[in-house]
């Protein structure tokens, strides 16, 4: 399939890929499967900015947890094909799905093949297909202020984004996580060593930045969303019990824009990083961000800086394992 597209769109052929490959300084992977639509609102996003970018999907239409799912293969190459005008973009299909591997691990293997058909060296950022940055281009100016051309032996660096996850579509409106005067859930987005973990987490020190992405995670259909929740990464860790996923299930059915000011702390794993919800109107995704109002991110310039310091983030460290 991915050299039946490369002919039909200019023929791109295995040695230009190689050269493409070795010549991209921002590389960004997306692993696609069921909700491949979102990627209608995803990709153009980060399109221009990309130097290649991988479209990977489990060749037997499986999630990570093993589970058919339905996908309309003509759809997705047409979109594909209108999009790619400057011919940056690699198919890829493999098997994602192994059955010896949960949900988790065949995530993280699957990141990790993404990362590998692209090749060592640049910035490899990943971007699943319901986020959504709101600053693409500032956040490669950073990464390029950063380190201007990666050469995949460095230090290993992750770069972190703040999210704000969409949790339910009402009928004019979103209710979204709210934050307040609180740091958002940081999510490592970049990373000058790929060393896919627990999905993008790693153990290496993460550099944060104010460059909003925003996730519509719960946002979705009753039907899709309990899909997701039984077949995604997470699956296998914080969902991993039936009856919680069902309780789960059922608490957000009962949200809407009027009742969601009652609800604090529920995210499944960890109830403080969800502490409050809001609402903001927009009968759909774009209409959505085009009314959504950045928050003002909580740390100063001088507190990114002292975060962003390996030496006090290290004294941090050790500070913390004495007293403990």
């Amino acid at each position: 399939m991915e050299a039946n597209y490369a002919l039909s769109l200019g023929k791109i052929g295995v040695k230009k890929k190689n050269q493409m490959t070795k010549s991209a300084i921002i590389k960004t992977g997306f692993c696609v499967a069921y909700d491949w639509y979102l990627l209608r609102y995803s990709l153009p996003r980060v399109y221009e900015h990309s130097d290649i970018i991988c479209l990977a999907i489990d060749k037997n239409r499986k999630s990570w947890a093993g589970q058919k799912y339905d996908f309309d293969d003509d759809a997705f190459f047409r979109f594909v094909e209108q999009i790619d005008t400057d011919k940056k973009i690699i198919l890829y299909e493999d098997d994602f799905a192994l059955p010896t591997l949960n949900s988790r691990q065949n995530c993280n293997r699957h990141r990790m093949l993404i990362a590998e058909k692209m090749g060592q060296g640049g910035w490899h950022i990943q971007v699943d297909a319901d986020e959504y940055f709101l600053n693409f281009a500032g956040f490669v100016k950073h990464l390029k202020k950063l380190n201007p051309c990666p050469t995949g032996k460095e230090k290993p660096l992750n770069v972190s984004c703040p999210f704000i996850p969409l949790i339910k579509k009402s009928q004019n409106g979103y209710l979204y996580v709210n934050y307040g005067k609180k740091l958002s859930e940081m999510i490592p987005m970049a990373t000058n060593c790929p060393d896919y973990q627990r999905a993008r987490q790693n153990g290496h020190f993460n550099h944060y930045t104010n460059f909003y992405v925003i996730h519509e995670t719960w946002s979705r259909g009753e039907e899709e969303l309990l899909y997701k929740i039984n077949n995604w990464g997470h699956a296998s860790e914080e969902l991993e019990e039936k009856q919680k996923r069902i309780s789960y299930f059922n608490l957000w059915k009962a949200l809407d824009e009027y009742n969601y000011q009652y609800l604090h702390n529920f995210h499944p794993a960890k109830p403080k990083i969800w502490p409050d919800l809001a609402y903001c109107e927009g009968k759909n995704i774009e209409e959505f961000l085009k009314n959504f109002s950045i928050p003002k991110f909580p740390l100063s310039n001088f507190q990114l800086f002292l975060k962003n310091n390996r030496n006090i983030a290290r004294l941090k460290h050790l500070f913390t394992k004495l007293l403990g």
